[in-house]
C-alpha cells in the first residue's frame, strides 16, 4: 500500500467515524435497536428479497451498457462480479468495486478498462436519473407543502431529456442502451423503494410511510460517497429537519443496510472462490 492509498483509507475511515459519530449523538440508539428487535421476520425477509432482485436487474443495466460497447459478457458471469463489486465497495474500500470488475475484464477479455469504467459511470448516472424521478414523485404525493409542488411532475421530463442530450453529446457511442439503462434503473428504484415500504411494515410504521420514503431517497443520493454511515446520516438529520422520527429513521436505515449486507454476502462467497470466475461459463 502507497502513502496516497494510504492517507486516502484513513481519511475515507476517519469520516465514516464522524458520520457514526455524528448520528449517535443525535439519536437514541437504545429506542432505534428496540424497534429493530420488534421487527416483523416474514417483512424483513421479504424486503430483502426485492433488495436482491434490484441487484439483479442492476446487472442486466450495466450488461446493456457494456452490449452497447460490444463488450459480450454472460449475464451469469457479470452477475457474479456485480455481487463481488458490492463486497469490494463495503469491505475493501482500497480497490472498489468498479474498478475490481474494470481489472478483472481487462485481464481476462482484454476490454478497456476506459471503457468498463465510462460504463461504470454511466450505469451510476442513470441510477441517480431513476432516484431524482422517483423523490420527485414521492415529494409531491408527500404532506409536505409547496405552491409550486405541481413543478415536480414537469421537472421529470426536463431531467430525462437533459440526460439524454448530454449523454448523446459526452457518451454517444452508449447511447444504444438508452432507453434500456432508463427502463432498468426505474425497476431497480421501484424495488427498493419496495424494500423501505416493508421495512417499515416490519418495524410496524403505519404513519407517515410516503414522507419516510421520501426522506429515504433523498438520504440515497449520500450513497454516492464512498463512506460507511454516510446515507445513514442523511437519513437521520434529513428526518429531523421534516419533522419525522430519528430513532424510527436509523432503524430503517439499519435495516436497509442489513439488506446491503445480505446481497454482499453472495459477492464475499465468490471473492472466497475466485475460481468460479471462469471464462468457460460464457
Amino acid at each position: 500500500m502507497n502513502l496516497k492509498s494510504a492517507l486516502k483509507f484513513l481519511l475515507k475511515l476517519g469520516l465514516s467515524a464522524l458520520a457514526i459519530f455524528l448520528i449517535l449523538r443525535k439519536v437514541d440508539l437504545e429506542e432505534a435497536l428496540a424497534n429493530l428487535s420488534s421487527a416483523n421476520l416474514g417483512f424483513i425477509l421479504l424486503g430483502f428479497s426485492f433488495f436482491f432482485i434490484s441487484k439483479v436487474i442492476s446487472a442486466l443495466r450495466i450488461n446493456a451498457l457494456y452490449r452497447s460497447r460490444d463488450m459480450e459478457v454472460s449475464e451469469l458471469l457479470n452477475g457474479k462480479l456485480t455481487f463481488m463489486a458490492m463486497f469490494y465497495n463495503l469491505f475493501v474500500p482500497l480497490v472498489g468495486g468498479e474498478a475490481y470488475k474494470a481489472y478483472w475484464l481487462k485481464k481476462n477479455y482484454d476490454y478497456s478498462a476506459k471503457v468498463s469504467l465510462t460504463a461504470a459511470l454511466l450505469d451510476r448516472l442513470a441510477g441517480m436519473l431513476a432516484l431524482s424521478a422517483m423523490a420527485l414523485v414521492f415529494f409531491y404525493f408527500s404532506s409536505y407543502t409547496w405552491e409550486f409542488k405541481w413543478l415536480s411532475f414537469i421537472a421529470i421530463p426536463i431531467l430525462y431529456i437533459a440526460y439524454y442530450f448530454g449523454s448523446k453529446w459526452i457518451f454517444p457511442k452508449f447511447i444504444k442502451a438508452w432507453i434500456a439503462t432508463g427502463i432498468y434503473s426505474l425497476l431497480i428504484q421501484c424495488l427498493q423503494v419496495a424494500t423501505v415500504f416493508t421495512i417499515l411494515h416490519a418495524l410496524h410504521i403505519q404513519e407517515q410511510v410516503i414522507e419516510y420514503i421520501f426522506v429515504f431517497l433523498l438520504a440515497t443520493f449520500a450513497f454516492v460517497l464512498p463512506l460507511v454511515g454516510a446515507r445513514e446520516m442523511a437519513f437521520v438529520f434529513g428526518s429531523e429537519f421534516l419533522g419525522l422520527n430519528m430513532e424510527t429513521s436509523l432503524a430503517i436505515a439499519l435495516m436497509f443496510y442489513l439488506s446491503v449486507l445480505s446481497s454482499s454476502a453472495i459477492g464475499m462467497l465468490l471473492f472466497l472462490s475466485e475460481k468460479s470466475l471462469r471464462r468457460s461459463e460464457d
